[in-house]
């Protein structure tokens, strides 16, 4: 992949920085960078990405963490663009680093807002939900959570804002209305409505769902009985759209995209950092190190808990690196990652759970969650033309 062209410099991580690239159709594509960053926290994720494209419809692609809505608007008009001239706003999953800009810059335009189905039940707020959930005052999204109270009151007016917005078309898996250009793929796992995106058959956008030098954080499988009140129809039925696996399974499909198809790849975070471009040049193989990193992270799981250590909290200590579990929510992001993978490792039968409100759980002996992830990964594919 070559490089794109630096049109502004901003900081070492990329935040304030504009990049650009011009597909062999002639379509230009500007990278603007937003801060993203957390509050009472000393994490570098490096900005969100965000990605203005000018052809037959001047499109954004995500709208950055909300309270950045001048900052974005800013980078945009020094691409020579007006906000007010976007005409299409595409969500690539309801995250606030990825829509928190979006109330604030639809009600300066007259665009269209593009967004899986599944989006448009999560920014809801739904108050009739059965069963128990974290934050039952809150939008769908955010019934689960990880994050604690005094994170989520930051969040409060930009829910409120994204909550009266309505998707004007839904992206489903494959659906390309009206826009021979463009392909849109359902990759869930990380949150139920994440898309990625392909243009001109040469870029793919892959929002948080593949990444340079980091993963995303995979939802949790157990958020699917309460989500599936809510959720369109068409994935009420079945589990396809939270947890590890299904992340993990999202991952096998899109890296089977053909390879004369991704010239450029642009994901939403680390695309520059550390002053230099942090390129993904092969998605096939950054897909695969991907999948295997979580497969061992199953393995070193099991292995601390034969050390006698079962409880959530612990593990996530003895695993992490002592600056992730700092900051507001350091230790409640963590802790979920460990319960993402024990959920798998429960599934096949590697461990159980002893108390799973307390989250202790114990090995069984078994060590089946390799095959058993590889087993889920070889039934899927894409279909391509």
């Amino acid at each position: 992949m070559t490089e794109p062209e630096i049109v502004k410099h901003g900081k070492e991580n990329g935040d304030g920085m504009i990049i650009r690239y011009q597909t062999r159709k002639g379509t230009d594509i500007f990278g603007l960078g937003i801060p993203n960053v957390y509050s009472g926290t000393d994490w570098d994720l490096g900005p969100t990405w965000c990605y203005l494209i000018l052809n037959e419809c001047t499109t954004l692609i995500d709208t950055g963490r909300h309270g950045n809505a001048e900052f974005l608007e800013t980078l945009v008009d020094l691409t020579g663009i007006t906000i007010d001239e976007i005409e299409r706003i595409i969500i690539t999953h309801g995250h606030e680093d990825h829509d928190g800009n979006l109330a604030d810059i639809f009600s300066r335009t007259s665009s269209q807002l593009w967004a899986h189905p599944i989006y448009e039940k999560m920014i809801a707020y739904n108050t009739a939900v059965s069963g128990v959930v974290k934050n039952p005052a809150f939008p769908v999204s955010c019934w689960h959570c990880p994050m604690p109270p005094e994170f989520n009151k930051n969040c409060l007016s930009y829910q409120k804002k994204r909550s009266q917005l309505q998707v004007d078309v839904f992206i489903g898996h494959r659906e390309e209305p009206q826009m021979e250009r463009w392909d849109f793929f359902h990759t869930p796992g990380h949150t139920p409505d994440s898309i990625s995106i392909l243009l001109d058959k040469e870029v793919l956008f892959t929002g948080d769902h593949v990444l340079p030098d980091i993963t995303p954080h995979p939802s949790r499988s157990a958020y699917f009985e309460n989500s599936r009140q809510v959720l369109p129809l068409d994935y009420a039925g079945q589990n396809r759209v939270y947890g590890l696996t299904n992340y993990l399974k999202s991952l096998q499909m899109i890296k089977s995209l053909p390879p004369e198809w991704l010239r450029v790849i642009f994901p939403a975070h680390r695309l520059f950092y550390k002053n230099k471009f942090n390129l993904i040049h092969d998605l096939r193989q950054r897909a695969d190190d991907i999948i295997q990193f979580h497969i061992q992270r199953c393995r070193d799981i099991l292995n601390i808990m034969n050390t006698g250590i079962y409880n959530v909290s612990e593990i996530s200590v003895e695993y992490f690196e002592p600056s992730l579990l700092k900051g507001i929510g350091g230790k409640f992001l963590a802790e979920n990652e460990i319960l993402s993978h024990l959920e798998v490792m429960v599934e096949c039968g590697d461990v159980k759970w002893e108390d799973f409100y307390d989250g202790i759980a114990k090995p069984t002996g078994f060590h089946r969650y390799e095959q058993a992830i590889r087993k889920y990964l070889s039934n899927d594919h894409i279909e391509v033309r």
